[in-house]
């Protein structure tokens, strides 16, 4: 997979540009397929509270790695996380979704925690929503142009134009996988365009990115298109 990116920070917020599937924002995007009965499998590879200590923070943050190590890709997921004492008694409880996951890729998520690092002992996670099979059919005759990325707070956003071969669909929706400075998935940006013209402006958004200070920096994107959730 290519990417190109381009970053610029611009008073507290960042800016990242030109990069789709395909490696080029003018050409058409994707051209892998995968047959129908295949499945993909999801585990929690590893997690961690990384403690104020570490990051000169001044709360704890929860890191958690999932992974799909398979050659398929995944549909979206939601992932219940608590932390608890010794005694069992949940200090804090953080929920993620991620809306597809590429092939043989590791997700790398953080949340902050608002309690005491003495008083934890233990992780916890469900996943408590997980399509193993994607559940709409990725539109590969699209040119996707224009795109940029702007990060702010826990705000991330992908814009750009889509251009679709044949718009007769019910909706399209825009999937922006968002990448870090080591090849890890960080989470996805979502964007719904309900009956779709030939050509539509997308704006595929999600919070949760923000991170520790010892994070490695958000790098580059992608851009799918589906017919549907994935």
């Amino acid at each position: 997979m290519e990417r190109r990116a381009f970053l610029m920070a611009t008073g507290g917020a960042a800016t990242i540009a030109g990069c789709t599937t395909g490696g080029n924002t003018e050409e058409e995007n994707g051209d892998v397929e995968y047959a129908d009965d295949r499945e993909a499998s999801i585990e929690i590879a590893d997690s961690t509270v990384i403690g104020a200590s570490d990051d000169n923070v001044a709360d704890p943050w929860l890191q958690v790695d999932v992974e799909n190590g398979t050659d398929v890709p995944h549909g979206g997921i939601r992932i219940e996380s608590e932390v608890l004492d010794d005694d069992g008694t949940v200090l804090a409880s953080n929920e993620h979704i991620t809306s597809y996951l590429p092939p043989e890729t590791t997700l790398r998520y953080f949340h902050e925690g608002a309690f005491e690092m003495d008083e934890f002992d233990s992780l916890e996670h469900d996943v408590t929503d997980a399509h193993a099979q994607v559940r709409s059919t990725k539109l590969e005759d699209i040119t996707v142009t224009n795109t940029s990325l702007s990060a702010g707070g826990d705000l991330i956003n992908v814009v750009g134009d889509l251009d679709l071969a044949d718009s007769d669909h019910d909706r399209v929706v825009v999937i922006a996988p968002i990448w870090d400075e080591a090849g890890r998935l960080r989470g996805t940006g979502t964007y719904i365009e309900n009956s779709p013209t030939e050509s539509f402006e997308f704006s595929a958004d999600s919070s949760g990115f923000r991170a520790p200070g010892g994070a490695e920096p958000i790098d580059s994107y992608d851009v799918y298109a589906f017919d549907g959730f994935p």
